[in-house]
C-alpha cells in the first residue's frame, strides 16, 4: 500500500518539497485544501489560506479570499466534480500571468485533473511524478472563456422527496449525496423519533440539510441546529433548511456547549479517501454532554461497523430500529 493510500497530507507535503523551491516563491500567495505542513513552511511571505472545511484551526469559507495572488499552491480534492470548482475558484483570484501548481496523489484523480485544467489554462507543465503522484504547475491566461467565478456559479437544483413531499433542493459539488438521498439517510429517515414540542435537535454532519428537513416536517416547532465541517455544505443547508441554526465545526464540542433532545446523524466514515471510524467514535463519547436527560443519538451506519459495546459505555437503552442490507439505524438514550 502506497504512502498515498494510508497517509495522504504527508505524502503530499513530502512530494511537493522534493519538487518545488519554496524559498523561492514571492508575491502574494493562495494556499488551498491544506490540511499539511506548507503554510507553516510559507509562514515568512504574504500567505492566505483557504480551506472550504475545518482543518487543523485554519480558516473556513466557501470561497477563496479575493486576489489577485502571484502563486497559488491547490492540494487536490478527492471528488471529480470538487476538483472542477476548486480550480475554478483558484483561477478567478490568481492574476494574469499568476501560476497555479497543482499537487496530489494519482488514486486521487490527478492524471484527468490535468486534463481539466488544460482546457482552461490551454497548457499544462508537469513538474514531478514521484511516489504515486504528481505536481502540475499552468499559467493563468488573461481570459478564461467559460470561468464560473462565484459560488453561485455552480449551485444545481434537484426536485427531491423529503419526508413525503416534493421540493426544490440546493447543492454544491463536494456536498456529500448532492442532489439525492442517500440509501443510509433514506433508512434512517423512516424511524425518525418523536419530539416533543420546542424540542431542540442537532443535525450532525448534515450536509446539506436532507435529516434536519426531514425532521422539520414532521415537528415544525422543533428548534433545529445543523453541523457540518464543509462551510460550502452548510451554505447549501442554509438555503434549504430556512430558520435553523448552522455550525461550522467537526465535533459536538463546536455547539459551544448546547445540549439537545436528539442528536441525528448519518456520519461521515472518510476523511479524504482514508476510510475511518474515528469520528464515529468520538460523537459517541462526546454524545452525553451534549444531550438533556432522556435525550437521543440516533444515527445510521453500515452494518459491518460494530458500535453496540461503544454506545453502551457511554449511553443507555441501545437499539437497533431499522436495518437492511447494508445499513442499522442505531438508537441510544442518554443515562439519568
Amino acid at each position: 500500500m502506497s504512502r498515498w493510500a494510508n497517509d495522504p497530507e504527508h505524502a503530499a507535503d513530502a512530494l511537493l518539497e522534493r519538487s518545488v523551491d519554496l524559498s523561492a516563491v514571492s508575491g502574494r500567495v493562495l494556499l488551498v485544501n491544506q490540511g499539511g505542513r506548507l503554510p507553516d513552511l510559507l509562514r515568512g511571505s504574504d500567505v492566505a489560506v483557504w480551506n472550504r472545511r475545518v482543518v487543523s484551526g485554519r480558516i473556513t469559507s466557501p470561497w477563496p479570499p479575493a486576489g489577485p495572488f502571484e502563486t497559488v499552491f491547490l492540494r487536490l480534492p478527492k471528488a471529480r466534480e470538487e476538483q472542477e470548482m476548486t480550480v475554478h475558484a483558484v483561477l478567478s483570484v490568481i492574476a494574469p500571468g499568476g501560476r497555479l501548481v497543482l499537487y496530489g496523489g494519482n488514486d486521487e484523480g490527478i492524471r484527468p485533473a490535468a486534463r481539466m485544467l488544460e482546457v482552461l489554462t490551454g497548457a499544462v507543465d508537469t513538474i514531478s511524478t514521484r511516489g504515486h503522484g504528481r505536481v502540475l504547475a499552468a499559467t493563468r491566461p488573461a481570459a478564461i472563456p467559460g470561468l464560473r467565478a462565484r459560488l453561485a456559479d455552480w449551485r444545481t437544483v434537484s426536485r427531491m422527496v423529503i419526508a413525503g413531499i416534493e421540493r426544490d433542493w440546493g447543492t454544491y459539488p463536494g456536498v456529500f449525496a448532492a442532489g439525492r438521498v442517500d440509501d443510509g439517510t433514506a433508512l434512517l429517515l423512516t424511524a425518525l423519533p418523536a419530539m416533543a414540542s420546542h424540542a431542540t435537535m442537532l443535525g450532525f454532519g448534515c450536509g446539506s440539510g436532507v435529516i434536519s428537513a426531514a425532521a422539520l416536517a414532521k415537528h415544525p416547532d422543533v428548534h433545529a441546529d445543523m453541523l457540518d465541517n464543509d462551510s460550502v455544505a452548510l451554505a447549501a443547508a442554509a438555503e434549504n433548511v430556512q430558520g435553523a441554526r448552522t455550525v461550522l465545526g467537526s465535533s459536538l464540542a463546536d455547539t459551544h456547549g448546547r445540549t439537545y433532545n436528539a442528536i441525528l446523524s448519518n456520519p461521515p466514515l472518510h476523511q479524504g479517501i482514508v476510510k475511518t471510524g474515528a469520528l464515529v467514535e468520538k460523537l459517541i463519547a462526546d454524545a452525553p454532554a451534549h444531550l438533556a436527560t432522556g435525550g437521543i443519538l440516533q444515527m445510521v451506519v453500515q452494518r459491518q461497523i460494530a458500535l453496540e459495546r461503544s454506545i453502551g459505555e457511554h449511553l443507555g437503552g441501545v437499539q437497533i430500529i431499522a436495518e437492511d442490507s447494508r445499513y442499522r439505524v442505531w438508537r441510544a438514550t442518554r443515562k439519568a
